[in-house]
């Protein structure tokens, strides 16, 4: 049977390893990227009675309501990974809509949820109030830099660029430093130093600014 999901990591069709129990997605709304993050199982208890998760599209009710309204065509259905049982597919499920922050981050420029998300793991649900650690609050301040120097390298609109001080580049060119500096940290569109696949939805994949569309950016240090 078709099925509607795509790879998260290559953007090609999905093909499910039916061997495992059932797997991480995320669903995206494309014309804004608000999103939603769950799992969802192949097969249901000993007798492994399928799951019809070829044509699923979410739990939430706010999600199936714009699905219905808009049309799933204007959706992106993505498979993250599957996980072997249970046990794994219900912490991981967790662990990314913690990672992404599922429950305190916004569309930029509004106030709008960025995810369609309720509560995570089942119990923990959206706080009355929004905190930023420290950490995460140094590094878009830019305080970080001084290991860097602020040189670093961006696509703007696809061309390669290279800046001695990013932070000095977005004062002159108008851009956000806090939205540019997040997109280092995503793996989608940008080169996480670690190569590791933390690909943050809480964090950004592209920034439009006045000379054009950035994606693509890393810290170059002293020996590139």
């Amino acid at each position: 049977m078709s099925n509607h999901w795509i790879d998260y990591q290559t953007g090609k069709p999905f093909v499910p390893n039916l061997d495992k129990f059932g797997f991480v997605y995320i669903i995206t709304k494309i014309q804004n990227d608000k999103a939603y993050v769950g799992c969802k199982q192949y097969f249901m208890g000993k007798k492994k009675i399928p799951f019809k998760w070829e044509t699923y599209t979410g739990s939430s009710k706010y999600l199936t309501a714009d699905i219905e309204k808009d049309g799933k065509e204007k959706f992106k259905f993505e498979v993250i990974a599957e996980y072997i049982n249970k046990r794994s597919l219900n912490y991981y499920e967790a662990y990314y809509q913690m990672k992404w922050n599922v429950l305190t981050a916004v569309i930029e420029g509004s106030d709008e949820p960025a995810y369609y998300n309720s509560y995570v793991g089942g119990k923990w649900y959206r706080p009355i109030e929004s905190y930023q650690d420290p950490e995460y609050l140094r590094k878009i301040s830019g305080e970080n830099q001084a290991l860097y120097k602020g040189k670093a390298e961006f696509y703007l609109d696809d061309k390669r660029m290279v800046v001695d001080c990013l932070g000095v580049w977005c004062d002159e060119n108008g851009y956000n430093k806090g939205a540019i500096y997040q997109i280092e940290n995503t793996y989608k569109y940008g080169f996480c130093k670690d190569n590791s696949k933390s690909k943050g939805k809480g964090t950004r994949f592209k920034h439009k600014g006045p000379l054009g569309t950035i994606t693509k950016v890393r810290w170059l240090v002293d020996n590139e």
